[in-house]
């Protein structure tokens, strides 16, 4: 039967998973193999007297081991009756104690204790104690700062080159403050897949569960399950300031007081006991009071610009430590530490039973036992170190150091030891060296009359330099550091660390070398805070800017812990990406257009669908225009029986009239709040009653200017381009548009019978004609099929009806049969049928936008737009987008605006640009058109030259798509890319949904290739 692997992060989700109890290996104990060879060569040589444990590698053997017993051994005769001697006074001793219990207790008690002693003597941490955010050793104090994660991605290479410069700022001000030495920590914390199904659940206003259909709780958990199976995760760096060394004072107290913990609860001397303890722990706190000062100066370098850390709390300090001592088992699952606050020493102690370390000598990894949510793990531990260093390309061509192995989707948790070193310092030792070197150089040419090596001369230009750089530097960044940086790499067997091992080499080849050392129990131990340095081996040498370059507390920040998912990062570290869609208008008050900018085929339409069925899931309403009609199977799944509509405006279903252009413009309601005489706006008009009414008739005067300007751009749609040529064309059309008026009881029809009214009794001669040959065309093109929805059949008065059901949360608008004009057909090719694409798609927009503008303000609204560059084509339309820009904001609409090119937004010759409104975009698949990621950089608010036009002409499938069967990679990742912008954040997106299964039903209906869906694939 297969097992499951020990650190398995999947295992703590499976209650049907029963663990077997894992083999307990001694620390030391030798290979089996060897124990059967030893043993055997003791048969050979004959009766030998015991040795002590020759089965362990050391002496110091753990009770309770699982060793072997050596082979028995006769004794002689003589000795029988010793042993029985023996034998009785110890059955006499045991009977004797058996007579006074609490004897019996003490006696018990004290060979615990020794056990105990025994046991960790080997493991016993330098660590006793924790005030505050401070850790104490015997010898040294150090004072711990959190640093929240910071951007990286997508940046520009000066502001990227800024956060380097800014961090080595940090480090130099903190030498030139008397800081001499730091520990550095990145930990690892699980994405909080929890808080994010708590936060959503307050966040939304689910939709009423359907009988045999998904429910709310079985979405919100198939969705944690989902997250979880790609163990996200977020990073946490730790500074650990040493504080300067502790008094020869407060150290003897410590060591009195640890030596009378035995007798603390004595009664005249358990007193002596706690007032020493006191004592220890009052130095302790006085000591911290003098340096009180040098604190502050500390907590102000590191809380300002460049690390922004702030004092780490209790539940902050709690996970340092415990994380630390349990380096090589799986993340805790909730990810929640609360901190108890203070740790004494007796609390300390509790940290080096949390597991059980075995180190096999020769095997390189150390073996890590211990229990995670209450299951046995196993790990194997395996430690590098930072070795030789090429010049690096930071941030110009490469990663920060410390980041180049994070795309591995690996956990990886950094410890640094790093001496400061001052100007002085670093200058004396430099002229040491210089020294060294001109004495090496004398020794060639005086003495032995010979050419000294080229090395020599190449070492001494190099420290001349620096020395250079030293006296010059006015800045602090020539402050130069010593300090050992390791990288822990975890598997779940010897095999698979040993893999992930040569796997980060590989990734850190050829700049950097990661050295696998010896001694990996130490290396290990050095994570844990207060314990030394395992060696001195590797020790690198570098300025603070060098230092900086590494900037581990880097990621993926992008999105929030609230909303919908979108997919999972894909920069540097994976986590999910979480987009509260309403945030930029309940928070920060901005648009809520977003362009979808991609090629077909990109899967534009499959994200779009899966943002619209999460939002409406959550309460939000929701409509869609999708002309092709694939989406309108989301209003056709179970969970939205009853609250879900299809409205077909072409075809035999449809209605004749439902996109009468006059509709689809509402009238302002006087009871907006904008028209509330107590709204702020109207504070400084001296009559705000007034002032409120004139604005509420202006707007409805500007609601009937924009219907025949609607009304006027549908018919000139309708227009072959000769016709639109003729002088008085347009003329013709705005006159009888005029002559109808703009109010919503009017229609289409109306307009035709001005216009044959104008070729009937218009006094120019020249107008009449025109007029005529115009009505001619309009005619004929409102006989056809598909214009019969923008005209009322003969004799209704096209009065609008409410059609905005309450019970309705998602409305699909599709058009079957549209016959759409094929790309870069000239328009005077087009056939009728062709030619009235436009004008539906202009309208069937126009009702999109009316069906959100018709709800209550502040009612939650999605709007989904596909094919935009129709709308983009006329005066009408790019007013339509406008105000999709600038009334979703007030009106609290996400609306997600579908196109292939990004001058839909931009404007062909500068002009309409809406990139300023756009605070959020999405760009997927260009195509690798020069002109099209041009300007989705302007949409991204990008600069150009920088090396993102690279990335933008990679998006799409992560493999190579070919004919071949023997080199067709695409299916390797068939998961969709996109550049996504949030506020200021921008990161690489991949949509995968793989783990999704619980939407299963969701992908085939937007997809009726399930696989490919499921992946993300192109709808």
């Amino acid at each position: 039967m297969t097992m499951q692997p020990d650190n398995d992060i999947a295992a703590l989700f499976d209650p049907n998973f029963e663990e077997p109890e894992p083999a307990v290996v001694v620390p030391g104990a030798l290979p089996q193999s060897w124990v059967a060879a030893m043993a055997a060569n003791r048969a050979a040589a004959g009766p030998v007297a015991p040795a002590p444990a020759p089965e362990l590698a050391w002496s110091k053997v753990p009770p309770n081991s699982f060793v072997p017993s050596p082979a028995p051994v006769a004794s002689p005769p003589a000795d029988a009756p010793d042993e029985g001697r023996s034998s009785r006074r110890d059955r006499r001793r045991k009977r004797g104690k058996h007579d006074d219990p609490a004897a019996e207790f003490n006696r018990q008690s004290s060979a615990a204790k020794k056990r105990a002693d025994r046991e960790r003597k080997a493991v016993r941490l330098a660590l006793v104690g924790v005030e505050g955010n401070v850790t104490r050793t015997r010898r040294q104090s150090t004072a711990w700062f959190v640093q929240p994660p910071g951007p990286w991605n997508m940046r520009p290479v000066g502001k990227q080159r800024r956060y380097i410069r800014n961090e080595g700022l940090v480090v130099a001000n903190l030498a030139e403050s008397g800081v001499t030495g730091l520990h550095r920590r990145l930990l690892r914390t699980p994405w909080p897949v929890r808080q994010w199904a708590q936060n959503h659940d307050r966040w939304a206003d689910p939709i009423p569960d359907v009988p045999g259909a998904l429910s709310w709780a079985d979405y919100l958990r198939g969705q944690q399950h989902a997250m979880l199976w790609g163990n996200p995760t977020q990073k946490g760096r730790y500074w650990g300031v040493e504080l300067p060394p502790r008094s020869v004072l407060a150290q003897g107290l410590d060591l009195v007081g640890q030596w009378l913990v035995p007798v603390v609860d004595w009664p005249l001397l358990g007193r002596v006991a706690q007032l020493v303890r006191q004592w220890a722990r009052n130095a302790f706190l006085g000591e911290q009071k003098a340096i009180a000062d040098h604190l502050a100066t500390i907590e102000r370098h590191l809380s300002g610009t460049g690390v922004n850390a702030k004092p780490a709390n209790a539940a902050q300090m709690d996970y340092l430590l415990l994380r630390s001592a349990t380096l090589g088992l799986p993340l805790d699952a909730d990810g929640v530490i609360s901190g108890g606050g203070d740790w004494e020493e007796s609390d300390v102690a509790a940290l080096e039973d949390l597991t059980n370390l075995e180190l096999t000598p020769g095997d390189g990894y150390t073996t890590v036992r211990g229990q995670v949510g209450g299951r046995d793990y196993t790990g194997y531990a395996i430690v590098l170190t930072v070795g030789r260093m090429a010049p690096l390309p930071i941030p110009e061509k490469m990663l920060p150091w410390q980041v180049i192995g994070d795309p591995s989707g690996e956990p990886l948790e950094w410890s640094e030891r790093i001496q400061l070193k001052t100007k002085g310092q670093t200058l004396r030792n430099l002229r040491r060296l210089t020294n060294k070197i001109e004495s090496q150089f004398d020794h060639y040419t005086v003495e032995h009359d010979q050419v000294p090596p080229q090395e020599l001369a190449e070492q001494h230009a190099l420290a001349q330099r620096v020395i250079s750089d030293i006296e010059e530097d006015h800045s602090g960044l020539s402050v130069r550091t010593e300090g050992w940086y390791r990288v822990l790499v975890v598997g779940s067997t010897p095999e698979e660390a040993k893999e992930k091992v040569s796997l980060m080499q590989e990734m850190y080849a050829p700049h950097i070398r990661l050295e696998h050392e010896h001694g990996q129990y130490q290396l290990l131990r050095e994570f844990i805070p207060g314990e030394p340095l395992a060696n001195i081996a590797h020790c690198r040498r570098m300025n603070v800017e060098a230092l900086s370059a590494g900037m581990a507390a880097v990621g993926d920040r992008i999105g929030d812990r609230t909303g919908v998912v979108v997919g999972q990062t894909a920069s540097i570290a994976p986590r999910p990406a979480v987009w509260d869609l309403f945030a930029a208008h309940e928070k920060k008050h901005k648009s809520g257009l977003t362009p979808i900018v991609a090629v077909p085929g990109s899967g534009k339409t499959f994200l779009a669908g899966m943002l619209v069925y999460q939002a409406v899931r959550a309460g939000a309403y929701g409509v869609v225009l999708d002309p092709s009609g694939p989406l309108k199977k989301l209003a056709q799944l179970p969970e939205f029986r009853g609250i879900a509509e299809v409205k077909e405006l072409t075809g035999r279903n449809s209605r004749p009239g439902s996109l009468n252009p006059y509709w689809m413009i509402v009238d302002p309601r006087r009871d907006d709040p904008e028209y509330d005489p107590s709204n702020p706006d109207y504070r400084d008009d001296p009559d705000p009653k007034a002032a409120a009414q004139a604005q509420y008739e202006a707007d409805v005067r500007a609601a009937a200017a924009e219907r025949i300007s609607v009304v006027v751009s549908v018919l000139k749609m309708m227009l072959t381009p000769a016709r639109l040529e003729r002088d008085g064309t347009e003329t013709v059309l705005q006159t009888a548009a005029n002559m109808v008026g703009g109010e919503r009881h009017h229609n289409a029809r109306e307009v035709l019978d001005a216009i044959a009214r104008i070729a009937a009794d218009d006094v120019d001669h020249n107008l009449r004609s025109v007029a005529k040959s115009v009505h001619q065309d309009l005619e004929m093109m409102s006989d056809l099929a598909e214009a019969r929805v923008l005209f009322p059949e003969r004799g209704t008065t096209g009065e609008a009806e409410d059609f905005v059901d309450s019970k309705i949360v998602l409305t699909v608008l599709t058009m079957p049969g549209l016959q759409l004009p094929p790309e870069g057909t000239n328009p005077s090719q087009w056939t009728p049928q062709q030619r009235m694409a436009g004008p539906l798609m202009h309208l069937a927009a126009w009702m999109a936008n009316r069906l959100i503008y018709e709800l209550p303000r502040w009612v939650r609204k999605v709007l989904f737009l596909d094919e935009n560059k129709y709308l983009e084509q006329t005066g009408a339309g790019r007013t339509l987008n406008l105000r999709i820009a600038r009334d979703s904001r007030k009106y609290k609409v996400r609306a997600l605006v579908c196109s292939q090119l990004p001058d839909d937004y931009l404007g062909v010759d500068g002009t309409d640009d809406k990139s300023a409104l756009t605070y959020e975009v999405i760009i997927g698949d260009l195509g690798g058109n020069a002109h099209a990621i041009e300007g989705a950089l302007k949409l991204l608010n990008l600069p150009t030259g920088e090396g993102y036009e690279s990335m933008l002409a990679d998006l799409g499938g992560g493999g190579e798509d070919t004919l071949d069967e023997d080199t067709d990679t695409e299916h390797l990742d068939e998961a969709r890319r996109f550049i996504v912008k949030m506020a200021d954040d921008i990161e690489l997106i991949r949509s995968d949904w793989t783990h999704f299964v619980h939407l299963a039903h969701v992908f085939d209906a937007l997809d009726s290739r399930a696989t490919r869906a499921a992946m993300g694939g192109a709808a």
